[in-house]
């Protein structure tokens, strides 16, 4: 039931595994990318309005950039609405494609204005606008799968290579259409190059997510998504180093009464959903009564068990008997009232996993053999010597 003594402990649990918020195992890989996405946008959109800001006050009637100036205030618009859209909440997948049809709006018209202004301004205009190609390209690789982004870049950089060609045709101006050409030339590699790079991210993350994924699997129940036991004896471990440093914690086990009769009675499928709904109730009575500190895993069976970080033995206790007292509160639809032992020990120096576990296990065999239904406190190494089950839950 225990791992043998001098058994080298499980590895870490990966982030979204951490006992010190559990609610982190209902967080996947690509919900956590969509809030670092939702932050990456919230910064990149206040760069840009200043920077939109500072070339719009920056600019001037006489410089040629005659549409500038009406494209950046534009722009500075759909930056605010993103940084509303943002701050809200709202869904990003509508903001991305906004973001990305304004750009790619504004880039067309750029090349477009290239017919206009004087021949001293257009090839800063031209390199300028082939910038905001590229970024528009970068952008499109993040919103996009990479195929589509692609599809996108390519389709964008031969329209505006055409729209100005045109414009500078109209112009008259050869040295002008052989730095446009250069500029084209060159800019075609780094989109190349950006291409390779989104290809790359798109690889590493696939595997990040399987790998994450394995991981996820490896450590958490199937039935209830609760840690298995490989993962609370790594919560285990990670509360007896904090109590090596002198704070308390405290372990509760408990077990679901006459399970087998459940099973029996009204099937296994019925069994699973009591558990499941079991699972369901911990979570939530966990972070009521105490915060994201703690970590509820199921031990195997219809066992359970509680990791508590900075709970003394008293105050475990008093969240077992809450749990005891809400599950006699409600009702299983299907089976009625469901009830539970059970056993609670404090870490103690010179604690290992196996000897905290085995002190939790004993109380609880004390709480079924008393006739179940109740809590049962552990007295600690130095009073549980030659105790017997009824004296373990007179203790």
């Amino acid at each position: 039931m225990h791992p043998a003594p001098g058994q080298r402990g499980p590895p870490p649990l990966p982030p979204y595994l951490q006992p010190s918020s559990y609610s982190g195992l209902q967080r996947t890989p690509p919900e956590i990318r969509e809030e670092l996405r939702r932050r990456l946008y919230l910064a990149a959109l206040l760069l840009g309005l200043a920077v939109l800001l500072a070339l719009w006050l920056l600019e001037t009637p006489t410089s040629g950039a005659r549409l500038a100036m009406l494209t950046y205030p534009l722009l500075i618009l759909v930056c605010l609405w993103g940084l509303y859209w943002v701050y809200t909440r709202r869904p990003l997948r509508l903001l991305e494609r906004g973001l990305y049809a304004a750009n790619t709006l504004a880039v067309l018209g750029q090349f477009a204005s290239t017919s206009s202004g004087f021949s001293g301004d257009v090839p800063l205009q031209i390199a300028s606008t082939h910038l905001l190609l590229i970024a528009n390209a970068i952008l499109g690789y993040l919103i996009f799968s990479i195929r589509r982004a692609a599809w996108l870049s390519v389709g964008s950089f031969a329209l505006g290579v055409g729209v100005s060609t045109l414009a500078l045709w109209q112009r008259g101006e050869p040295a002008l259409g052989l730095v446009a050409t250069r500029l084209h030339v060159s800019t075609s590699t780094l989109l190349l190059l950006v291409y390779a790079l989104a290809w790359y991210r798109t690889s590493f993350l696939q595997m990040y997510d399987e790998r994450a994924l394995l991981e996820r699997q490896a450590l958490t129940d199937p039935l209830t998504g609760l840690p298995n036991r490989h993962a609370t004896y790594a919560a285990i471990e990670q509360m007896l180093e904090q109590s090596r440093a002198g704070q308390p914690g405290s372990v509760v086990l408990f077990d679901v009464d006459h399970f087998k009769r459940i099973n029996d009675t009204h099937g296994h499928p019925t069994g699973d959903r009591v558990l499941i709904d079991l699972a369901t109730t911990l979570r939530q009575h966990l972070r009521e009564q105490w915060g994201e500190s703690g970590t509820p895993g199921r031990w195997g069976g219809e066992e359970f068990i509680l990791v508590l970080p900075g709970l003394t033995l008293a105050e475990a206790t008093a969240l077992a008997g809450s749990l005891q007292f809400l599950l006699l509160s409600q009702a299983h639809p299907a089976v009625g009232v469901v009830t539970a032992s059970f056993g609670v020990s404090a870490a103690e120096p010179g604690d290992d996993l196996r000897r905290l576990t085995a002190r939790a296990d004993h109380a609880l065999y004390a709480a079924k053999a008393g006739g179940r239904n109740r809590v049962v406190t552990h007295p600690g190494e130095a009073g549980a010597a030659g105790l017997t089950p009824q004296e373990l839950m007179d203790a």
